[in-house]
């Protein structure tokens, strides 16, 4: 999986391009609780409001609501949305 460095800004960007929406009002102190809704339910991740997102909340992200290589999402179509 890709490895490159993004902007809280655009990791934002690429997730709401993917259907994910915010709920900063939900999150815990500096962080922005990002969330869908899938069939099974509601899934969550909280990501910190650094100005770089470390690789970690990138793949965290990812992971949690499905934008990986075997969810058929590449990383350059990941990436490429930012």
């Amino acid at each position: 999986m890709g490895k490159r460095r993004l902007t809280f800004v655009e990791l934002a960007r690429i997730l709401r391009s993917f259907g994910v929406a915010a709920d900063e009002g939900a999150g815990k102190g500096s962080h922005t609780k990002y969330w869908k809704q899938f069939p099974e339910g509601r899934f969550s991740y909280p990501v910190p409001h650094d100005r770089e997102v470390l690789p970690c909340y990138v793949k965290g992200c990812r992971k949690k609501f499905r934008l990986l290589p075997e969810d058929g999402v590449s990383d350059d179509d990941f990436f490429g949305r930012a």
